[in-house]
């Protein structure tokens, strides 16, 4: 029962992906998605906690607080995607998903085809992560869907203008984009969800 609400929940974040509104992501020099790959990962470094500091929220991500993706690489080369937090309430139990992502050879780890349901498939980019593996700017491939992660669940404001910044020079609507709530003291504050 258990797995079969596991399936369902990631069946909804597919189509209320497949719902969605495109993003007027293009700039106006650039063809195609703003949603291009960064320089290519050392995946083991990669690996682990990512808080959601901000995302352009989708419906299976909207109710959730404290969100935070964790990742680990398996044996086999593959890694385990959870996607996790709380939903409505800091005072809720920790619920999400867990999907399975392979990396597409030839793209220096940079990106991911992640199992929704069998046989459905999405591809993630990573498009920037800093020197030091603080920061990561991740998209789904088309642009639609953009996240900004953090090794800390909490970002300082001329951090996050920075990286608001970068997100701007690659052609992503930053309008978009909104704060995810990592405490109890942030929700309902401006720019959050």
């Amino acid at each position: 029962m258990r797995r079969w609400m596991a399936y369902l929940a990631a069946l909804a974040t597919l189509l209320s992906a497949c719902a969605y509104a495109p993003t007027p992501a293009r700039s106006p020099q650039a063809g195609g998605s703003a949603c291009s790959a960064g320089a290519p990962l050392d995946l083991e470094r990669y690996m682990g906690r990512w808080y959601v500091i901000a995302n352009t929220p989708f419906l299976s991500e909207r109710d959730y607080v404290g969100d935070y993706d964790e990742w680990t690489l398996r044996a086999d080369g593959t890694i385990e995607d959870k996607y996790l937090g709380r939903r409505h309430d800091f005072d809720q139990p920790v619920t999400g998903s867990h999907f399975v992502a392979k990396v597409m050879p030839g793209t220096g780890n940079t990106k991911w085809r992640v199992g929704l349901i069998w046989p459905f498939e999405v591809v993630v980019v990573t498009a920037y992560v800093d020197p030091d593996y603080r920061y990561t700017i991740r998209c789904m491939e088309d642009g639609n869907m953009v996240w900004m992660l953090a090794r800390d669940p909490e970002m300082g404001q001329a951090t996050y203008k920075e990286m608001l910044d970068r997100l701007g020079a690659l052609g992503f609507n930053t309008a978009r984009m909104r704060r995810v709530p990592q405490k109890p003291s942030q929700m309902g504050q401006p720019g959050f969800r």
